[in-house]
């Protein structure tokens, strides 16, 4: 009677044990409540490696149209994804739409979510990563995820931003407006330098440069190539 007693406690013990422990089917769930997306631009969510039974939802604050596009199986070439990933692709038409992905994985998965876009003017100030397309600027957003292997879902709340309501600096100016003031610039470094090297050149005919002269003339050459790479970098390329 006693062995029977305790066999029959081994049991539930070993049940209340197994009960504890968190099971597969258990839903992993990732929020993302507010990412600003200007109108017409492109959100992109990737899942590396590609991930199975993925299912997407889309709920727009208004009855309107949206363009999702959901590959299970492919690539995008950038450095921070390698081999292949499940992609999904919206263009959200309503002011606030709820984007949500679910899906199962038999392996840690690395989710990363971006925008691509022509715009980059806008997204500089929450992502300084983005790679440059033949047909847009693709801006890394963060945080970027590994996700355990199992069930999960993410909710993304997408709010959309008018162009026109973006506001000051941040709408992306004419090409003109961006790439006069740049000429402009080069012209005045250019005329500096030609003008110090060639005072430099005819004094050096009468007499022996000093060598402050001669860094003086080679600083200010590196200098105006610094100061052009750094306006090239931050206005010409958008």
């Amino acid at each position: 009677m006693g062995k029977s007693a305790l066999t029959l406690l081994t049991c539930l013990l070993l049940a209340c044990a197994l009960a504890s422990v968190p099971g597969n089917s258990e839903t992993v769930e990732y929020d993302f409540p507010k990412v600003n997306i200007l109108e017409g631009d492109l959100f992109v969510v990737t899942l590396s490696p590609p991930v199975e039974n993925i299912q997407v939802y889309v709920k727009g604050s208004e009855k309107k149209d949206f363009s999702l596009l959901v590959l299970t199986n492919s690539s995008l070439a950038i450095p921070v994804l390698t081999g292949r990933v499940s992609i999904v692709q919206l263009i959200p038409e309503s002011t606030m739409t709820n984007l949500t992905v679910t899906f199962d994985s038999n392996t840690t998965v690395k989710m990363l979510y971006a925008i691509l876009t022509n715009n980059y003017t806008y997204y500089r100030r929450v992502s300084s990563e983005y790679y440059t397309f033949s047909n847009g600027i693709l801006v890394i957003l963060q945080p970027q995820l590994t996700i355990p292997r199992g069930t999960s879902k993410i909710t993304f709340i997408l709010n959309m931003v008018s162009v026109k309501s973006s506001g000051g600096f941040l709408i992306e100016l004419p090409p003109l407006a961006t790439i006069l003031p740049f000429a402009a610039a080069v012209v005045i470094l250019a005329y500096l330098n030609a003008y110090a090297i060639v005072d430099s050149y005819y004094l050096s005919k009468r007499e022996e440069l000093s060598r402050s002269r001669k860094l003086g003339v080679a600083l200010l050459i590196v200098l105006s190539a610094l100061a052009i790479y750094w306006l090239f970098n931050n206005f010409v390329k958008y």
